[in-house]
């Protein structure tokens, strides 16, 4: 039978020369996650820095993840750097736009939920126009800074986490490794509650079955970058808990706003709005994945 690229993303390791399992697994996740603190804390102590400066700064610092990776698969478990979700660059335009596309409609419901419900509201500028225009340039590059940071958590999350519990704890080992991981990263969030938590356990799983399903990361990095971009550099919301300095748009909370709509502190990831669109499309993503490898064994 012929390996499709689900079964190739899912059994990766099975390519390594020297496999990593889930215990050194987990822990070559924490330290490449340590090394984003690490080069961030290195970073804001840039003399003269700005808020803006640093925002720029904390994004960057999450390259050192693609590099380490990179090495620890070269060098340690001697497999491609593909392997990890990057084998079908022919289906990545499509993942890509279907991932970009998802996100941006479900955060535009939000927020027009939230709006027209009286929980938030659109800011205008001194002139009276909605958009402001002179930050379309920090708009774009925070597009490409976005892409940096969420592309290095889902290389962790959804790529080699699950990929290195998989072999050994099958899909439930692999999906709540995973899950945890990605909801202790966000732990120390200004403003997370339950809400906000079944929000990062929601999106951790619906990520991991997409991966699965398309066996890649193409489609799960661009949905996860379109959507902390769309909160933070589009509508102004800020993204688990970190405010945004600089968007196109302001959406703030109105002075009675119910934080169950608007998400308060954490941002409308924290809202029951979102909470209900991430349990229906991880359902929907989960039945997919299933009907999949059904299909597969059948």
């Amino acid at each position: 039978m012929t390996e499709t690229p689900r079964d190739s993303f899912a059994g990766a390791m099975r390519e390594a020369q020297r496999p990593t399992g889930p215990l050194v697994g987990s822990i070559v996740a924490i330290v490449l996650f340590a090394s984003v603190m690490a080069t961030s804390i290195l970073l804001a102590i840039i003399p003269g820095i700005t808020t803006l400066g640093l925002t720029i700064v904390s994004a960057l610092a999450f390259l050192p993840v693609w590099i380490l990776l990179w090495v620890w698969l070269r060098f340690k478990e001697r497999r491609p750097f593909p392997s990890i979700g990057f084998r079908t660059p022919s289906r990545a335009p499509l993942q890509i736009a279907r991932g970009a596309a998802i996100a941006l409609g479900a955060m535009a419901l939000a927020v027009a939920v939230a709006v027209l419900t009286g929980n938030m509201e659109f800011l205008q500028t001194e002139d009276g126009a909605y958009a402001y225009w002179p930050a379309i340039g920090w708009v774009i590059f925070a597009l490409v800074a976005f892409s940096i940071q969420s592309g290095a958590e889902e290389l962790i999350s959804r790529g080699y986490l699950i990929q290195s519990w998989m072999p050994r704890a099958g899909i439930l080992g692999a999906m709540i490794a995973q899950s945890v991981f990605f909801t202790l990263a966000h732990s120390l969030n200004t403003g997370l509650n339950i809400m906000s938590v079944f929000s990062l356990v929601l999106v951790s799983l619906l990520l991991g079955f997409w991966a699965l399903s398309e066996g890649a990361l193409w489609g799960v990095i661009a949905f996860h970058a379109t959507w902390n971009w769309a909160q933070n550099s589009l509508f102004g919301i800020p993204v688990s808990g970190i405010p945004a300095e600089n968007s196109l748009y302001a959406v703030v909370e109105t002075t009675d706003a119910n934080p169950l709509v608007s998400g308060g502190l954490f941002g409308l990831e924290a809202s029951v709005t979102t909470v209900v669109m991430l349990a229906i499309m991880t359902a929907v993503t989960a039945v997919f994945w299933a009907r999949g490898r059904n299909n597969r064994e059948g």
